[in-house]
């Protein structure tokens, strides 16, 4: 049975990789195919994995909100995050949920303290995080962003997806090194980074979290970003975004085939 990933570029995609691993290792009759879907072809993508008789399928980038008025069905998380990356197909209905937030959090080491958080960005990732931080503990929640004249809704749409959320002014120095200075957990959950050594915090910033401070880049296609780096520098424990992918991956295949994942296999499989 056909599961693919519907994405723009879809070329870099990991995920074929590890669910086909996944698939394998579970003995289950199916295949995993990345398909570079042009933005304004998104009705038919969907139409011809229903035609091939496809189980699901995950969606990313530029499709996560716009794929909602195709689905029969939309789980309540999906619904106030306005965004799914995971659809089954069952008898013909296409039901779609987002594993992105369950992913990210699954994704830390076990025992990790993670009440006070600091998270950069209110893109679609940090927002999949912000949703469910509540259900692993979060006691405070910082989210930091550039000043945009859509500020004010940028507020509200954080507090409607946690209460807790406080959005602050990046370029605000006493708010930054004071949420900082109490951090348990440092997130970027920006796109800074990706390519070429950028940071959007300088070392005198990052010289404020606690020693005990865990720090995670999203960031997957460059394993070691500056801010990483300079965590690192640090002695800080750090993490990249492979862990979340991974986590996502995991959850979207026990959603499509209701059977445990082996998030060490897929790890595995995305690091060779």
């Amino acid at each position: 049975m056909l599961y693919g990933l519907l994405a723009h570029p879809a070329g870099h995609s990991k995920s074929p990789k590890m669910q086909n691993a996944m698939m394998q290792a579970s003995d289950l009759p199916a295949h995993y195919e990345a398909f570079d879907v042009d933005p304004n072809q998104l009705a038919v993508a969907i139409a011809g994995l229903k035609a091939l008789g496809a189980g699901g399928f995950n969606v990313s980038t530029p499709f996560k909100a716009a794929v909602i008025p195709y689905l029969d069905q939309v789980s309540p998380l999906a619904q106030r995050l306005q965004a799914v990356n995971t659809v089954k197909i069952e008898a013909g209905r296409l039901i779609g949920t987002s594993t992105d937030g369950d992913g990210f959090w699954k994704s830390l080491p076990q025992g990790q303290v993670k009440q006070r958080v600091v998270i950069l960005g209110t893109g679609g990732a940090a927002r999949a995080v912000i949703a469910s931080a509540k259900e692993y503990g979060v006691t405070s929640l910082t989210v930091f962003n550039r000043r945009h004249t859509d500020w004010l809704q940028r507020q509200e749409a954080l507090a409607k997806l946690n209460p807790q959320a406080q959005l602050m002014d990046i370029v605000d120095e006493k708010l930054l090194q004071e949420a900082l200075s109490q951090a348990d957990l440092l997130i970027n959950a920006t796109t800074v980074g990706m390519d070429g050594d950028d940071c959007l915090l300088t070392t005198t910033m990052l010289n404020y979290l606690p020693a005990s401070a865990y720090v995670v880049d999203m960031i997957y296609r460059n394993a070691r970003t500056k801010l990483l780096q300079l965590a690192q520098a640090r002695g800080l424990k750090t993490q990249n975004g492979l862990p979340m992918l991974v986590g996502q991956g995991a959850l979207s295949f026990e959603y499509w085939f209701n059977r445990p994942a082996d998030r060490k296999l897929m790890k595995k499989e995305i690091e060779e």
